[in-house]
């Protein structure tokens, strides 16, 4: 019995000791890229339920000199979007929708061409509907809805490629089904976020973006031009919800991994449904509902998103099997972020499988390969 005592305590030291030395590698490689002075990141790494490392770098508001903590809020960009397809999910459990419904039972103002496309087709990127973006007129100079998205392509008859024949990364596809979701439920998306994911679990310092509303501890975002950071917290494309709106903070985004991770939203088989991926993306990576799906070189299952905005670059990985939770948010929209988290990520032996012919040492940058897939 003392035997076997001992070997516990010494394998629960040499876990402890590998904790400390990966929080104090990750904390280094964090200021090497988030000075103190400079608009920062926060950063969370949990892995087996124990937190290892989740804390602040550089300032969230350059007048005010606030610095970045866990609480600080971050606009989220494109990883909104799993919050969105949670939308979408809860009204499918509660039989209020079918993710087979053809957007036209929502829509009547649509053009031929967008009418069969189904909720489904809009969650996995393969709709072929028209970006938004590459529609708004150059005389815009105020911020669009989503109301504004769903208006612009309406005026477009046409998809580049038949509906659920292929993936192409869509914002205006989240921003439809925020507003299926408003139209559905009855109440404005942004209430039916707050009280239906963000209230069940806790976090209530997380919302999605309300022109006028106040945000909680919030990050403002940055650019660099000039040789000095400049103000850039908002474009014209930063008001719409469905496709990035929420803000949120390192420590009320553990308690919605947590969530997902104990199925606490929904039942376990529609939980696995939105990590299921549906839609091939490239390099063996597919879609779910929010989430890029891959592999690491072991076979684990792992889910990704990043997220990127005028001011603010994101990026959660996490891997169920491993039990690991990895999270940059920044208010900075420039390359430190990919350069820190492929560091941390190899430090917790973090490596994907992009299926890729060659050395497989030189794997690509997760975050840059994410942005590639959003210009494809």
């Amino acid at each position: 019995m003392k035997f076997l005592f001992l070997i516990f305590s010494i394998a629960f030291t040499f876990s402890s000791v590998n904790a400390q030395s990966i929080a104090r590698q990750a904390d280094s490689i964090m200021q090497q890229h988030y000075p103190d002075n400079d608009p920062g990141a926060a950063l969370l790494i949990e892995k087996d339920g124990k937190i290892i490392i989740e804390k602040g770098y550089g300032v969230a508001d350059l007048k005010t000199n606030m610095p970045v903590s866990p609480s600080t809020d971050f606009r989220m960009a494109s990883v909104s979007k799993q919050f969105t397809a949670m939308g979408m999910m809860l009204l499918a459990a509660r039989n209020q929708l079918s993710l087979n419904d053809e957007i036209s039972k929502y829509f009547t103002n649509l053009p031929p061409a967008l009418q069969s496309i189904t909720i489904r087709q809009l969650l996995t990127h393969t709709s072929g509907i028209w970006d938004y973006e590459a529609l708004i007129p150059d005389t815009q100079k105020t911020q669009l809805s989503d109301e504004d998205a769903l208006k612009l392509v309406e005026t477009k008859d046409g998809t580049y490629f038949s509906p659920g024949t292929k993936f192409k990364y869509s914002n205006t596809g989240y921003c439809l089904l925020a507003l299926i979701v408003q139209n559905v439920s009855g109440v404005p998306f942004a209430t039916f976020v707050k009280e239906n994911i963000f209230d069940p679990l806790g976090m209530k310092n997380s919302m999605e973006y309300v022109k006028g509303e106040n945000i909680h501890a919030r990050a403002y975002g940055y650019h660099w031009n000039d040789g000095q950071y400049h103000f850039a917290d908002q474009s014209i494309t930063s008001a719409t919800k469905g496709d990035g709106g929420v803000y949120t903070s390192l420590r009320d985004y553990l308690k919605w991994n947590n969530a997902l991770s104990e199925n606490r939203l929904l039942p376990k088989v529609l939980m696995d449904s939105i990590f299921t991926g549906y839609a091939t993306v490239k390099n063996g990576v597919r879609y779910g509902y929010g989430w890029f799906i891959g592999k690491e070189t072991d076979g684990t299952a792992c889910m990704f998103h990043s997220g990127e905005s005028t001011g603010f670059h994101n990026i959660v990985y996490r891997n169920p099997q491993k039990h690991l939770l990895l999270v940059i948010l920044s208010n900075r929209d420039d390359n430190a972020i990919a350069q820190a988290f492929d560091k941390i990520a190899d430090l917790m032996q973090v490596k994907i499988d992009f299926q890729e012919k060659g050395d497989s040492k030189k794997r690509p940058s997760l975050f840059h390969w994410l942005s590639s897939v959003y210009g494809d």
